[in-house]
C-alpha cells in the first residue's frame, strides 16, 4: 500500500477521502499494527487502482510455527439468527481491534445484546486469529456460581494441547502456562458475562497479538486501568436497529402497523432480549393484529408480558440484583419508588436516608453494573424496565411503612427545594409557613435565580409524577406541592401537565384535611378554567376557596379569590364586577400588609379599565405596579408588568413603545434565565416586527424564540415554537 501511495504521490489525507477508510486505520496497516479486513483491503485497493493486488494479500495469517501441531479450538457458539447489526458498536470494536493491546470490554444493562454481539463478531473477526479461539461463559450474573477461573483455565489449557499431567494445580500456575502456550500466537479469547475485573485478570493472554474480548454488566474500571482494556459501552438499540430485529421475527406484517411496532419497541425498552421476546409473542400468532400486543403492552407491566418459556427479561434482571451487596440491593429497591425521569443525588439520599455524599457512592455503584446509567448531562437515570423491576422489588421485599417513609422523606425534600425556589422568584410575596414534617434531609440551595428557573424546568414534569405518586400511597403531604410553587405553576402555565395533578392533590388535601392547602388547590383550579376560557365555572371555585380562606382568617387569601372572581368576570364582559372585586382585592391586601397581592389586584384592575377603553388609567396603574416591583427586588413580577405595558401600547397602535417594553421585559428574563418567558417575549417581538414590514428583524426574533424551545417537550412550549416556526416558513 505504501509503495503504491508513494508511486501515486497520494498522501494518506487523500487516500482516506477516497477509500473511505479513516486515516488513523491507514496509518497503523503501514506500520504493520493491524491486519485489513477483505472488505477493507478491497476499498483500499480500489482507491490505489491495484487491480485486485491488494486485495489479495488481505488473506488469514498463518498459524505459527510452534502452534501447527497443536489442535486449534474453535469454541465459538452458534451465532444469534437473524442478528441484526449495531452499527456504532460495531464501528468502535472495529477501531479498537486495529489498536487493540490484549483485550476489548464490552459492558452494558441486562439483555442489551452484548454477547449477541460478542459471538457474532468473533466469528467475523475469527480468520485473524488462526491460532484458535477459546470461549467460556463465566456466570457472573446468572442462577448458577460464577465460574472459577482456575477451572476455566484447566479447561483452556487441555484445549491448547496440555495435557492433564501438564496443567498446574494452583490458579498462578495456570495461568503462567495459559500465558506461556499463547505467546507469540493470534488467539482470540472470549469471555462472556464476566462478573469482575478480578475474575477476569487470570485468563488474559500475555501475547500482543492475542485478544481478549470480554462481555460484562460491570464496567471493568480496574481492568481498563491496568491491564489497558479498550471499553466500549453497549446502549439500547437505535428505534431502526429495533425495527429492524422485531421485522427479522415477525416478517412483513410488522410494516403494516409501523405505530404499534413503535409501541412495542418502546415498551421493550429497546434492548434485544425485551424485543425477541415480544417479537416471539407476535409470532406466535400470525392472525392477530399487532396493535393487540402494543395495546397490552401499553396496558399491562411490561415485565408479565415480556416472559416466554425460560426467558424473561425479569429473570436477566434478578441475576444482577442478587449479585448485589445487601446494602447496595437495599438502595437499588428503594430507588424504584422514584417516580420516574432523572434521579438527583438529593432525591436518592431522601430515598435511602443516606447522607448526598453516601447517596453518590451508591448511585456510582449501580451505574458501574448498568443498573443505573449516568448520562453525558451528568444524571443518572434508570431504564423503564429496570425502574419496573426495582419497583416490584420494593414493594415484595420491604414492609409498606418503609417503603411509604422513603416516600415522604422524598416528597418532603421536594417541598423544601421548591419553597426555596419560588422565594427567591418572587420574593416580595409572603407564604404562611407550611406544618410538614422535619426529616432532616439535605436540599437543594439556589445562588442565581436562573439557578432556581433551570431546576424548575428540569423537574417540572417530576413533580407532576411525584404529586401523582403521592396521592396513590395516601401521602396526603404531598397536596401541598403545587402550593408552594404556586406561582411558577402559574407563571409557567404547563395546565396539560398540572392540571390532574392538582387534582389528585386536592383529593390529597381534603383526605388530610389540610384546609388551607385546599383553597390554593381550587384557586389554582380556577385559574387554569380561566386560561382555558371557561370562567363561569371558575367563579364557583374562587368562592368555595374564598370560605376557606375566611374560615383560616387569611385575608390575603381573601383578597387572591377576589383578584380571581375580577379575571373570571373580565373574560365573561362584565367589567364593572371585574373593577370591584379587583379594587375590594386591593383594600384587603393593604389591611394585611401583602404589597405583592397588592401590586397583583392592580395590575388586573388596570387590565379592566383597558378594557373599559381608559388605556391611560390602565398604563399609569401598570406604571406603579412595575416600580413597586422593582423596588422590592421583584424582578419576574416586574417583567411581567413590562410585558402587560407592552399589550397596552401595541392596543393603542404605538409599535415602538411596545416594543420597548418588550425589550426591558426581556433583558429582565435572560437576567433570571427564564427561557420559557424569553422565548414568548421574543415570539410577540416578532409579530410586530413583522406587522411593522420589519421581516429580517422578525425572523432573528422567531428564530431565537424557537432555538429558546428546543427540546423542550412540554405541550405549551411545543405548541409556542410550533406557531414560531409556521411564522418563520410563511416568511420564506
Amino acid at each position: 500500500m505504501r509503495t503504491l501511495r508513494d508511486a501515486q504521490d497520494k498522501s494518506l489525507t487523500k487516500l482516506c477521502e477516497e477509500s473511505n477508510v479513516s486515516r488513523g486505520y491507514l496509518s497503523n496497516l503501514e506500520h504493520d499494527r493491524s491486519v485489513p479486513s477483505p472488505e477493507i483491503a478491497a476499498a483500499i485497493d480500489r482507491a490505489l487502482g491495484a487491480n485486485g493486488q491488494l486485495a489479495k494479500l488481505a488473506l488469514p495469517v498463518p498459524r505459527s510455527r510452534t502452534t501447527r501441531d497443536r489442535p486449534r479450538p474453535a469454541q465459538l457458539p452458534a451465532g444469534v439468527r437473524g442478528f441484526v447489526p449495531r452499527h456504532d458498536v460495531l464501528e468502535r470494536a472495529q477501531a479498537a481491534l486495529s489498536v487493540h493491546h490484549g483485550a476489548i470490554a464490552l459492558d452494558g444493562p441486562a439483555g442489551v445484546g452484548k454477547t449477541a454481539f460478542a459471538v457474532t463478531w468473533a466469528h467475523e473477526i475469527s480468520a485473524y486469529f488462526p491460532d484458535g479461539v477459546l470461549f467460556t461463559d463465566l456466570r457472573g450474573y446468572a442462577a448458577d456460581p460464577r465460574a472459577d477461573p482456575a477451572v476455566v483455565l484447566g479447561a483452556f489449557l487441555l484445549a491448547l494441547g496440555a495435557t492433564p499431567s501438564e496443567i498446574p494445580s494452583d490458579l498462578d500456575g495456570r495461568a503462567a502456562l495459559f500465558r506461556t502456550l499463547l505467546e507469540g500466537t493470534r488467539t482470540l479469547v472470549v469471555l462472556d458475562n464476566a462478573s469482575d475485573a478480578e475474575q477476569v485478570r487470570p485468563l488474559l493472554p500475555g501475547s500482543p497479538t492475542s485478544l481478549a474480548l470480554i462481555t460484562s454488566r460491570s464496567r471493568l474500571s480496574s481492568a481498563v486501568v491496568r491491564e489497558g482494556a479498550v471499553r466500549i459501552t453497549v446502549h439500547p438499540m437505535t428505534a431502526d436497529e429495533a425495527h429492524e430485529l422485531l421485522r427479522s421475527v415477525v416478517g412483513p406484517r410488522l410494516d403494516a402497523d409501523p405505530a404499534a411496532a413503535q409501541v412495542i419497541a418502546e415498551r421493550a425498552g429497546r434492548l434485544p432480549l425485551a424485543l425477541r421476546i415480544a417479537a416471539e409473542r407476535a409470532s406466535v400468532w400470525p392472525n392477530k393484529p399487532l396493535r393487540a400486543l402494543a395495546d397490552e403492552l401499553a396496558r399491562r407491566q411490561p415485565l408479565d408480558v415480556l416472559t416466554v418459556d425460560d426467558s424473561a427479561v425479569r429473570t436477566v434482571l434478578s441475576y444482577s440484583h442478587d449479585a448485589l451487596p445487601a446494602h447496595m440491593a437495599a438502595t437499588f429497591r428503594l430507588l424504584g419508588l422514584h417516580p420516574g425521569g432523572p434521579i438527583r443525588i438529593e432525591a436518592a439520599a431522601a430515598l435511602t436516608e443516606l447522607s448526598p455524599e453516601y447517596a453518590l457512592g451508591h448511585l456510582s455503584a449501580l451505574a458501574s453494573v448498568h443498573l443505573v446509567e449516568l448520562t453525558p448531562q451528568d444524571q443518572f437515570v434508570m431504564h423503564d424496565l429496570v425502574h419496573s423491576y426495582a419497583k416490584e422489588l420494593a414493594l415484595e421485599h420491604h414492609p409498606h411503612e418503609i417503603n411509604t417513609a422513603a416516600l415522604e422523606r422524598l416528597i418532603d425534600t421536594y417541598l423544601r427545594t421548591g419553597a426555596a425556589a419560588t422565594q427567591l422568584l418572587w420574593p416580595s410575596r409572603p407564604r404562611r409557613p407550611i406544618n410538614l414534617p422535619n426529616h432532616n434531609m439535605t436540599t437543594l440551595t439556589f445562588r442565581h435565580r436562573s439557578d432556581a428557573f433551570r431546576w424548575f424546568e428540569d423537574e417540572l414534569q417530576l413533580l407532576v409524577r411525584l404529586v401523582h405518586c403521592g396521592a396513590q400511597w395516601n401521602i396526603t403531604t404531598v397536596a401541598y406541592m403545587p402550593v408552594v410553587i404556586n406561582e411558577m405553576i402559574f407563571h409557567r402555565r404547563a395546565w396539560s401537565w398540572w392540571v390532574p395533578a392538582v387534582r389528585d392533590a386536592l383529593t390529597a388535601a381534603r383526605q388530610g384535611r389540610h384546609r388551607d392547602a385546599e383553597a390554593w388547590l381550587l384557586e389554582t383550579l380556577a385559574d387554569a378554567g380561566i386560561d382555558a376560557g371557561q370562567a363561569a365555572s371558575s367563579l364557583g371555585l374562587y368562592r368555595q376557596a374564598m370560605k376557606i380562606r375566611a374560615e383560616l382568617d387569611d385575608y390575603s387569601g381573601i383578597a387572591i379569590g377576589h383578584v380571581g372572581l375580577g379575571r373570571a368576570y373580565c373574560q365573561l364582559g362584565d367589567y364593572d364586577s371585574a373593577a370591584t372585586h379587583c379594587e375590594t382585592a386591593r383594600q384587603i391586601s393593604i389591611g394585611a400588609g401583602d404589597l405583592w397581592e397588592h401590586a397583583v389586584a392592580t395590575a388586573h384592575l388596570a387590565m379592566t379599565r383597558a378594557a373599559l377603553g381608559d388605556v391611560t388609567e390602565a398604563r399609569d396603574l401598570l406604571t406603579v405596579v412595575r416600580q413597586t416591583l422593582d423596588d422590592t427586588e421583584d424582578l419576574v413580577s416586574s417583567a411581567c408588568a413590562s410585558n402587560l405595558l407592552a399589550g397596552l401600547a401595541e392596543s393603542i397602535g404605538d409599535h415602538t413603545l411596545a416594543l420597548r417594553h418588550l425589550d426591558d421585559a426581556l433583558r429582565t428574563f435572560r437576567e433570571v434565565g427564564d427561557t420559557w418567558s424569553q422565548a414568548h417575549i421574543q415570539s410577540r417581538i416578532g409579530d410586530l416586527q413583522a406587522d411593522r414590514g420589519n421581516q429580517r428583524t422578525a425572523h432573528k426574533a422567531w428564530s431565537a424564540a424557537a432555538e429558546l424551545l428546543n427540546g423542550n417537550t412540554e405541550p405549551n412550549a411545543t405548541h409556542l415554537r410550533q406557531q414560531v416556526i409556521n411564522s418563520l416558513n410563511e416568511e420564506l
